[in-house]
């Protein structure tokens, strides 16, 4: 679903943070590897307008982490975090969506600016082949 303009939460609420949590759990933990698996130096901080700013080095690219978002959410196997509709793809006009995609999480506004990105399967490939051998 795609959306352009929507009612957002209001700034450092219980709801936004608890939303946070949810992103986190879903970025993370929800199965191996993790949809931001590869990346370096991850970063988050509370907009002013509400919501939060997610960046990271490397890694996979902000259309790729989004799209991986809508298919955990899809997924009861995968997490028990967030639903299906819970994720929604927010227009960015004529922007490039590997720079950087905006979605809403349960009226919480996210916006996703990854640095130099590599794209997911090259960071994976990167990050197991940095992996010590067991």
């Amino acid at each position: 679903m795609i959306v352009s303009d929507v009612n957002l939460e209001p700034r450092g609420t219980a709801h936004s943070y608890e939303v946070l949590g949810r992103l986190m759990v879903a970025l993370f933990e929800s199965g191996a590897p993790g949809a931001l698996e590869g990346a370096q130096a991850f970063r988050f901080w509370e907009t002013l307008q509400g919501g939060f700013s997610l960046t990271w080095d490397r890694g996979p690219h902000a259309d790729e982490v989004a799209d991986e978002l809508l298919e955990i959410a899809a997924d009861d196997d995968r997490t028990h975090v967030l639903r299906p509709g819970d994720v929604v793809l927010v227009h960015n006009g004529v922007a490039d969506p590997s720079r950087y995609t905006t979605i809403d999480i349960q009226n919480v506004r996210i916006l996703i600016r990854p640095h130099d990105t590599i794209g997911r399967q090259a960071a994976l490939s990167e990050a197991f082949a940095a992996a010590p051998a067991t």
